[in-house]
């Protein structure tokens, strides 16, 4: 690679889409049950937040052994927060959306403790703002949503480049089987297209052999409207998100670290222009 490619990659702040994997993560998040990761997954797809969590929840109770729920000791409070995130990040719980305590409280079927602590995180995560009663979901504007984009940029173009250099054959062949599906996939098909994007940026990720950056990447997905934004993006957007998923993809199985980085920042840039047109209609 070039020098002048290397200074380019240096000096351009551009930014990588992509949802996480949920087997990798943090202490916090890897206490989160898997029908929280399920729920997620169906609110993304489309799917009601509210009535899913309610589903969810009953399915829990009656499918899983008692004992085993008592093991996994999760605090009301971490529920409470990681639905609620979920909520806001895919965009079921629009911004500008009064929350009251109680109200949160009688829907999800716990006291008014735990739904106070797990909004004042979401507010600390700047994700809530008080009002004269109660909490609403903040809106940011295009400066904030443009800095957490170039957040990412040094996060995830990072990880990519340590995918390069870390991964192992398996997990190199994984990430380049998750490419190759990518481009079979029917581009009406909304929840498969978001289903394969996140498994495979939670692949490259992974294969960054940092749980500390994944959980960092994480922590900064704050916004992401998942599903609206898949329905917003056009073909020929898809089809360079896909040109560029293909050159990281080659970029990390010939161990090109440089490479792989550079690539993923111009397929950042990309997503971000796209979401800057996105933004504007909400």
């Amino acid at each position: 690679m070039s020098k002048s490619r290397e200074q380019h990659c240096k000096n351009e702040a551009w930014v990588i889409d992509g949802p996480l994997p949920r087997d990798r993560m943090t202490p916090a998040s890897q206490a989160s049950p898997s029908w929280l990761q399920h729920l997620e997954e169906r609110v993304i797809a489309g799917g009601d937040f509210w009535r899913l969590a309610e589903e969810l929840r009953h399915e829990k109770t009656q499918s899983e052994d008692p004992a085993k729920i008592a093991a996994q000791a999760i605090p009301f409070v971490d529920i409470v927060y990681e639905m609620l995130r979920i909520a806001i990040r895919t965009g079921a719980l629009a911004t500008g959306t009064p929350l009251i305590e109680a109200e949160i409280g009688d829907a999800l079927a716990v006291s008014r403790t735990p739904v106070r602590e797990a909004m004042q995180r979401l507010s600390a995560d700047g994700l809530l703002s008080r009002r004269k009663r109660g909490w609403e979901v903040r809106k940011l504007d295009l400066v904030q949503i443009r800095e957490s984009y170039e957040v990412r940029m040094a996060l995830e173009g990072f990880a990519t480049a340590q995918a390069a250099i870390r991964a192992s054959e398996e997990e190199v062949a994984s990430i380049v089987a998750a490419t190759t599906a990518r481009s079979e996939l029917d581009f009406d098909n909304i929840s498969d297209r978001l289903t394969s994007n996140r498994e495979l940026h939670g692949l490259i990720f992974a294969a960054s052999g940092n749980e500390r950056l994944v959980s960092a990447i994480r922590k900064n997905m704050q916004y992401y409207f998942a599903h609206r934004f898949a329905q917003f993006v056009s073909r020929e957007e898809a089809a360079l998100f896909q040109q560029q998923h293909e050159a990281i993809a080659d970029a990390i199985a010939v161990r090109d670290p440089a490479e792989a980085e550079l690539i993923a920042r111009q397929h950042v840039k990309s997503t971000y222009l796209a979401f800057e047109k996105f933004y504007k209609l909400l």
